[in-house]
């Protein structure tokens, strides 16, 4: 005990105290301490602790997670160092985004001087025990640090499932696939685990097997649904398959469970967009950037990301919420402007995203001009414009009317990210289905659903008149429009044909015109055009 070098880190002198006498007691002496967050990274920078104990709650900006997860993705922590998150948090979320950090040790507040002191004993007695395997491994010794993890097992150690882990962990990274299964199935031979399922969806996926390892995932989050990675990873898969739809719901149920990690409500923004869900997208993107705030995940996109999904939800509308929204985004811009005064991508999609909102305030010389000022960027600098701000520029084009441009930019996007990025593919198609702002797909969702429900009432009449309103919202939506389509064909098969119901028929076909045989709605919009076919000819 002696020997370890330990940091103290609370915004409070009379809890630094506190702890610190209570490590002096059991023999802790080499005791540095701090009150804020940047501290914690600067102290670490300058020397290599044994033990950590951190609170979440910090002076400053960054908290005690934060700082874990950054002391760990930038390799500063050795990788023998023990690192205790200590926290009056009581809240689901704070618990569990402490959990998904992974400290070594995780204490709540109050707590006893006896409880510090065990705890503490335990974890450098097992650290201890560990500490070879740790180190070899972290030196890039893989051999030896199975032969340890073996050895440790063989001697029928507490610590043999910790061992049985880290060896499969070694086996993956180091693709030794057989070997990494063989340990998964070892370590399961009582029961499953987390781990050990989730590694052998992995496996699965490494062998082409996906929808298996997608059946694997959906198995793991109801035997454990608490394990996150298990969650992250199926929406991974979800994804890949073009399956968005899915994907997001299982994201959205990973985030009621735990909210607070950026990279997931990132991952929810992108999906609720590519899905065409802008209420979800905009609460996705306020809380990514709000996480991202003071963390090593900030940076100019999450500012971005923020004012485009505004920009996008207040598109025609010129409510006093909208105006609202407008200053909300160039806010936002002003801030990523300020933080990232340097950045040509950060001046280029700022442009852009001034350009739609200027257009919802009506003001279209400013929005000209700012328009204009991109493409001079992008003259200047060609280099910066990348699939995803080709997209904005599109979305720009459109505001502008210009719709002929944006719609070439758009097509040419598709057929380029067709296979290697599914997701944008999603987002531009989610867009050209429904480029109206957020109070408008809200009215066009609330009708749509009424005309299902009288549809399913046989009501087809008035299931008609509310998919004519939804329309009136949302002009190209292929979804609504192939209801009221479907509707009329309902009607005219029980009334007989009609001129007025074959003219509404053949309006709302010619609107989802744009509908390509990549879209997740070409089966049916084929269906029925073949069958519209009957009473066009």
């Amino acid at each position: 005990m002696q020997s370890l070098q330990t940091l103290i880190v609370d915004d409070f002198d009379y809890s630094r105290q506190s702890i610190r006498k209570i490590l002096n007691s059991i023999g802790i002496e080499k005791i540095d301490m701090a009150s804020a967050g940047k501290d914690v990274i600067d102290a670490c920078k300058a020397k290599q602790y044994d033990l950590i104990l951190c609170d979440f709650n910090l002076a400053g900006s960054k908290n005690g997670r934060q700082a874990l997860e950054e002391l760990r993705l930038k390799g500063i922590l050795k990788s023998t160092s023990m690192f205790i998150i200590v926290s009056a948090e009581t809240s689901r979320d704070i618990v569990m985004s402490i959990m998904e950090a992974k400290p070594d040790d995780y204490l709540t507040k109050p707590f006893s001087p006896s409880t510090l002191k065990e705890r503490i004993e335990k974890l450098v007695q097992k650290n201890e025990v560990l500490k070879e395997i740790k180190q070899a491994e972290g030196l890039g010794n893989y051999k030896r640090a199975i032969a340890l993890c073996v050895e440790l097992i063989n001697k029928k150690s507490p610590h043999g499932p910790w061992c049985k882990q880290k060896m499969a962990d070694i086996f993956y990274s180091t693709s030794q696939l057989s070997k990494a299964q063989s340990i998964c199935r070892l370590a399961q031979e009582k029961g499953p685990l987390d781990w050990a399922m989730v590694m052998e969806a992995q496996l699965m996926k490494l062998k082409g097997l996906i929808d298996k390892a997608i059946q694997h995932l959906h198995s793991t989050v109801k035997l454990f649904p608490n394990c996150m990675q298990a969650y992250d990873l199926l929406v991974e898969y979800l994804s890949e398959k073009g399956l968005f739809q899915k994907a997001q719901k299982v994201l959205q149920e990973a985030v009621k469970r735990s909210p607070s990690v950026v990279s997931r409500q990132q991952s929810l923004l992108e999906l609720s967009l590519s899905n065409g869900d802008l209420e979800t997208a905009l609460k996705a993107s306020n809380q990514a950037l709000k996480l991202s705030v003071n963390s090593m995940h900030e940076s100019p996109e999450q500012y971005l990301h923020s004012a485009q999904v505004i920009a996008e939800s207040i598109f025609m509308d010129s409510s006093n919420e909208g105006r609202k929204k407008c200053q909300e985004a160039f806010n936002l811009l002003a801030i990523v402007s300020k933080k990232f005064p340097d950045d040509p991508k950060v001046k280029l999609q700022k442009c852009l995203v001034e350009c739609r909102v200027f257009h919802n305030q009506g003001k279209m010389k400013e929005a000209n001009d700012r328009l204009e000022e991109a493409q001079t960027l992008l003259f200047q600098e060609p280099a910066i414009l990348t699939p995803e701000v080709s997209f904005e520029m599109g979305k720009a084009l459109y505001a502008l009317d210009r719709k002929e441009e944006a719609n070439v930019i758009f097509t040419d996007l598709i057929k380029e990210s067709r296979k290697k990025n599914k997701t944008l593919v999603a987002k531009i198609q989610a867009f050209i289905d429904e480029p109206v702002g957020n109070n408008a797909r809200t009215q066009a969702k609330k009708y749509n659903m009424l005309g299902l429900t009288l549809y399913d009432e046989s009501k087809y009449e008035e299931a008609l008149d509310a998919f004519m309103k939804a329309q009136e919202y949302s002009p190209k939506h292929p979804g609504l429009n192939m209801n009221l389509v479907q509707t009329t064909f309902k009607i005219m098969s029980d009334q007989g044909v009609k001129n007025e119901l074959i003219s509404l028929c053949s309006d709302a076909l010619a609107r989802i015109g744009h509908i390509s045989s990549q879209h997740r709605q070409y089966r049916r919009y084929q269906n029925l055009q073949s069958y519209a076919q009957r009473y066009f000819s």
